[in-house]
């Protein structure tokens, strides 16, 4: 990398102070950064684990859902019968 200087010669190094307090800022940026962050895992963890015992709870009470499926469905399985029984020995397709 190409360093310039600004000002000329006359540039003045950073002081112990300022970079104690850079270092400072930062340190207390990526903290807020991390808290919010872990705090919004732990909200959607808590919502995850609350919709997993509705669930577990609703599966004790009658499903509607899945009878109301079958009445509804065209293709359930229903046994073909020939319309003569002449020929038992041929297999229709």
């Amino acid at each position: 990398m190409i360093y310039h200087k600004i000002g000329g010669q006359t540039a003045r190094r950073m002081t112990l102070w300022n970079k104690f307090s850079l270092i400072l800022w930062i340190g207390a940026g990526i903290a807020l950064l991390s808290f919010f962050t872990f705090t919004l895992f732990v909200i959607a963890l808590v919502v995850g684990i609350v919709i997993l015992t509705l669930r577990l709870f609703r599966q004790n009470q009658p499903q509607t859902t899945q009878s109301q499926y079958k009445k509804n469905n065209p293709f359930t399985k229903k046994n073909y019968q020939s319309g003569s029984n002449k020929d038992d020995d041929i297999i229709d397709i």
